[in-house]
Parts: structure tokens; sequence; C-alpha cells
């Protein structure tokens, strides 16, 4: 089967900006240091494929109702419907109005911040389409069982995702459409032939990483099951905790000071976290360094590593797969890890995220010819912040950061090491990265030094390429836990991320629980694990032929 232009056959019909359906105060709430740094990263994107809801005869319009439901929602979310504005001063003392109550970190050049409730407000763009796709066409009911390795590109589920671009924060804001502002967020439903529909929601990334979508997404299902229902009782109190300084306030030392304390910045030093400099970027780069105009005219001096262009062929081919796992064989991988290591004595915890993210590793590695390769490879892991700081699952924003798990092609790949001694070093070497890194302590230091950076969007903490692997993990977001009331029965055939097409790029996600699985004990691996993996296509070729991909059970 060869690749189907989506484009071609998924038709818009209506293109609107909405807004709540309760107009908000006017409101300017400085981003967490933390979010400042995700200005120019892709947006927080997924998608729901779901099967025919049960409301097909009479007046319901799906349509219709999404948008009624999502208006109630945006109330408890006021911010996704207003303007991303950055601080463009060299001067602290020199900024808008709106942001002069801020604390002086949060007054520095390339920091961020929410402002709505104004007459100016962009809205949300709502978007409605529909295509002669069915649901088995785009993702069939069987592909876990008989499909484990799954060429995703086969249809390219762009289209299903509005096309307006987001707000960048940074960047001069053209209007996508003469006259409207770039919203923050987007929304699509597009309905299929086969009477199922898709649902898609991006976010600019600053206001909201995947589990801030999972958790909207979440309300905005409670508000259109409450509307399906007919209650005369109020709508469901929606309690989502937008307070971005709760995070910088656990930054360490003063970050209002003049100047950063070089004893923090030393323990940051010793951090599993790359620093590569965008602004200093050499001839390679296939795109020019956007040094802000600000800065054109001063000397940059380096404050990090110059960016491994040489190592990252940015025009070849690339394929998109997904890679499932399943319940035996995520537990397979698991026991291995674990057997004979310092887990089972209870001085470190590897969990089965460790150990499939070892595997993958591991398979990429060969995959890319690198087995004797005694140079360090990079696995840049995003890892969330909430459960390390304490912050409730319902905490809205982008508290996470990239750490680096670094080891070499042959630790990695080595057919001379045997198979369960090289996926329990990978893991034991994954796990101790995270906890380097999540130690109150640790995150604290990395706030510290983000509040004095020149520009917290100039550091790159990964890169792409034949040495990086750059890895979202969506474990225990919650992908299948929406219920919007459409239907008696699971409704949700299979949710995807939207990453950019780029040699490297993998999310980590749970599997679609099938129709006659039952619940395995709530575990986010229970009906196994989805592996959505870019990789340059020659070796995407070799992966999916190699036979180690697969574990036996």
């Amino acid at each position: 089967m060869g690749s189907i232009d989506v484009s071609e056959i998924v038709d818009e019909l209506t293109s609107e900006r909405i807004f709540p359906t309760e107009r908000p105060e006017e409101h300017a709430v400085a981003l967490s240091l933390i979010d400042a740094t995700t200005v120019d990263f892709s947006t927080s994107c997924a998608i729901w494929f779901c099967e025919t809801p049960d409301q097909q005869e009479g007046d319901f319009n799906l349509f219709s109702h999404f948008r009624q439901s999502l208006q109630i929602a945006l109330n408890a979310y006021p911010q996704w419907t207003g303007h991303l504005k950055s601080i463009h001063s060299l001067d602290p003392a020199d900024v808008r109005s709106e942001a002069a109550h801020f604390e002086p970190h949060a007054r520095r050049y390339g920091r961020v911040y929410a402002h709505y409730g104004t007459p100016s407000d962009p809205g949300v763009e709502f978007v409605t389409a529909e295509s002669p796709f069915t649901l088995d066409t785009i993702s069939p009911a069987t592909r876990t069982t008989e499909h484990p390795i799954y060429n995703r590109q086969e249809i390219s589920l762009k289209d299903f995702v509005p096309s307006v671009l987001p707000v960048n924060a940074v960047r001069e804001k053209d209007p996508n459409t003469p006259g409207l502002l770039p919203p923050i967020m987007a929304v699509q439903v597009t309905k299929l032939a086969c009477g199922g529909f898709a649902l898609s929601v991006k976010v600019g990334h600053p206001l909201a990483d995947i589990t801030s979508v999972v958790t909207f997404v979440k309300d905005w299902a409670s508000i259109s099951s409450w509307i399906l229902s007919g209650s005369k009782q109020p709508a469901p109190i929606l309690d989502p905790i937008f307070e971005p300084d709760q995070l910088d306030s656990m930054a360490a030392g003063d970050i209002n000071a003049e100047a950063p304390d070089p004893a923090i910045l030393k323990q940051v030093a010793s951090l599993p976290l790359n620093r590569y400099d965008w602004w200093i970027s050499t001839a390679e780069c296939p795109w020019r360094p956007l040094i802000p105009p600000e800065y054109r005219d001063k000397e940059i001096e380096p404050i990090g590593d110059s960016m491994p262009w040489s190592e990252w062929d940015s025009v070849s081919p690339v394929s998109h797969y997904l890679i499932h796992l399943t319940h035996a064989q995520v537990e397979s991988l698991w026991k291995d890890a674990v057997k004979g290591s310092p887990h089972e004595s209870g001085t470190i915890r590897i969990s089965r995220h460790d150990a499939i993210l070892a595997h993958m590793m591991s398979c990429i590695a060969r995959a890319r010819k690198q087995s004797e390769d005694p140079g360090p490879l990079h696995c840049d892991l995003t890892i969330g912040l909430r459960p390390a700081l304490h912050l409730e699952t319902n905490f809205i924003g982008s508290p996470s950061m990239i750490v680096n798990v670094e080891m070499s092609g042959t630790q990695l790949a080595s057919s001379k090491i045997p198979a369960q001694e090289r996926l329990r070093a990978i893991a034991h070497n994954i796990r101790k990265t995270i906890n380097q890194m999540t130690r109150p302590a640790a995150v604290g230091a990395h706030l510290h030094k983000l509040s004095f950076e020149t520009s917290p969007q100039r550091i790159w903490q990964a890169f792409l390429g034949s040495r990086h692997l750059l890895v979202t993990s969506w474990a225990r977001a919650g992908i299948y836990d929406v219920d919007f009331g459409l239907s008696a029965s699971p409704i949700i055939r299979f949710a995807e991320g939207v990453v950019g097409d780029l040699d490297g790029c993998a999310v980590i996600k749970e599997a679609p629980p099938g129709k006659d699985t039952g619940d395995l004990g709530g575990s986010w691996t229970d009906h196994g694990v989805d592996v959505s993996l870019h990789l340059r296509a020659e070796d995407m070729e070799r992966l999916i032929e190699d036979p180690l991909l697969l574990p036996p059970t």
C-alpha cells in the first residue's frame, strides 16, 4: 500500500474562533522559567480516533455538540484563549504595562507570559471537516495483534490536525488569516465515512505538555457527558491548576538577584544535561540561527556547545512506524532488566518504562550500525517533574526537562555483551540518570541557572540525527481514559501524538485497550505499549527486519 495524501480527501467545512461562555477578567500571568524554554518546541498535539457514537438519530449534531461543550470547558482554561507574549526588552524596567508587576526574573529578556481577558484575545481555532476514510483504513482494529510493526506513514495524519500555526511568543505574530492573530490552541473534529470521527487538539508548548492536554480533554469530556445526560444539576466543576509560580518558587538561591550564584552553577555543570548553543550554529546548519534583533549588534560569546550538524542528515527520507510490544513482552523485558540487578535489593527501582526504553535504544543503535562505535550516543529523554516536585496531575503547564542518557554504541548494542547483561546495564543507566535529575535540589539548581540565561530559548538540551534519540514519554498520561459520553461502550479506537517527521523522534505511550482484554490491574502497560518512531528510512529498514525487535515471551 502506497502513501495516501490525506489532503486530497479531508475537506475542511468550517473554521472559526470560539471563546468561553463566560468572559474572563483581564490577567497577565508570568509562565515558569521551564515553560519559557519550550517556545520553539513543536506544539503539544494529540489525535483521538473514535468509533461511531450511539447518538446518530434525531437532532444530534456532532460538530455543534463539540463546539458547545468546548466553550463551556474553556471557562476553566481562559489562558488558552488569549495571548502568549514575551519580554522583548533587555531592560527589565522597560516592559509592557500588563507585565510591570512581574518579579524581576520574569521581566528578563525572552521570558514568556499569558495575557488574556482582553478585547483582542484571539480565541481558540475550531475546525470541522469530513473525510471518506474509515477507522479501519486509518488504524485497523487488529493492528496490535496482526501488525505489531505498522507503517504509520502509509496514511499521513497531518490533515486531521488544524493547519493554523499557533503563536510563537518570540517571533513576529503574522496572522494566519488576515485580521486574525494566531491562537494558542486549535481543535479539529473530522467526521469519517464509517460514522466514527477524529478529534485533534494542539496547544502551544509553553502553556501545555501532553499531561495538560489530556487533563483538558478529560475535563472537556466531563462537560460533554453532562450535556448529553440532560442533567438539571449544574455543570461539573473543573479545577485545573494554572499557577506557574509554583514551579519557579522551587528554584535554588535568589533568582531575582543581579547575578547567579557560582556555587549553584557549579552544581548544574555536573548534571546530565546537553547544552547546545543555537546562536553559535555553524555553516553546516541548514537553517539560519535566529539571533534576536536585540542581540545582533552585540558580541555573541558561546555559552554552550556548538550544535553537531554534521551528524544530522536532514534531507534523507524518514520513515514512521508504530512498534507494538504486548503486555507479556513488556513483562519479559522488565524481568530481564531487573534480574540480578540492584532492583532486587531495593537500592534502585528499574521501571517497565526503563526496560522498554533500554530495549529500543539498543535496537536503534544496532539499526544505525553503531554496535562497535566507542563514541557517545545520546538519548535525549523528556521527563515530567510533577511527581518529583509534588505537583498535582492537574497542574497546567510544561513542567518537564530533557535529560541526557549517554552511553557508547558498544555499550548499547555490541553482540559481545550478553543480551540480558546489556539490557540491564542500559536500564540501570536510564534510571540512574532520571533519579539524578528528579532530585528537588537538582531541579532547583537547574531553575536557578535558567533564570539568568541570556535567553531561555537559546540553549537546546536535545538534538537529532544519527547520534541522538529524542524521546517523549506519554506513559501514564491516560490518553485512553477519556469518555465523552457518546457511547455505552469504550469509543476510542486509537490515540496518536503528532511530532515532526524527523530522524530520531520517538513517543512511548499506552496501547489501545482491546474490546475483550479486560482490566489486568491498572498498570499503564496492561494492554501493551506503542512506540511511535521516526527514523531515517534506511536505518528503519534494518530496524524492522531485526529479529530482536519484538522480544520473545
